[in-house]
């Protein structure tokens, strides 16, 4: 039985199949379904006796304004649950780093970068935003959109990072340098 040879990590860092970055970007959600609906439905019982209170004074059509009012509260939650479907799974593997962007709906749209010549830009507003870009040969694509700015931040500098190792792990294609 021949033993195999060891391979230093940075080979194993590098192999072309396994990512040297693999990130899944999703929305934040700081109220999951259960908790939704709890607070709907807490919120539809206090409408209840409070239109009980009105139907009781005669004011009868306030009740159903009010049973609108929660349904309308559940429709806006469902429909932040719904766009909050999306992801972006960044993945660097061997000379690559693709951007595999998935909407709420379920379409995929996919961006290819040279990942010698990618960078990372992070531009900060006048307002304390921070909006995170690759860029490469011209082209830019705007990442994490859904993220807060100290989220885009730290995502910046995670793939920045992995960029600059994946760089010094390779010689340089510059007459240059």
């Amino acid at each position: 039985m021949a033993s195999q040879p060891v391979q230093s990590p940075a080979a194993l860092r590098y192999h072309p199949f396994v990512p040297a970055l693999d990130l899944v970007l999703t929305p934040n959600r700081s109220l999951d379904r259960r908790h939704m609906r709890r607070l709907v439905g807490g919120i539809g019982l206090v409408f209840l006796l409070g239109g009980l209170r009105f139907v009781a004074l005669g004011a009868w059509p306030v009740l159903p304004f009010m049973g609108v009012d929660v349904a309308l509260l559940y429709w806006a939650f469902r429909s932040n649950y719904a766009a909050g479907a999306g992801r972006e799974h960044l993945q660097l593997t061997g000379d690559a780093l693709t951007l595999r962007r998935t909407s709420a709906s379920g379409a995929e749209r996919v961006f290819g970068f040279n990942a010698y010549w990618t960078r990372v830009h992070i531009e900060e507003t006048a307002l304390g935003d921070a909006h995170l870009w690759l860029a490469a040969r011209g082209r830019r694509v705007r990442v994490g959109g859904f993220l807060s700015a100290p989220e885009r931040r730290a995502v910046g500098a995670v793939i920045a990072a992995a960029l600059n190792d994946y760089r010094a792990g390779r010689p340089s294609t510059s007459s240059i340098a």
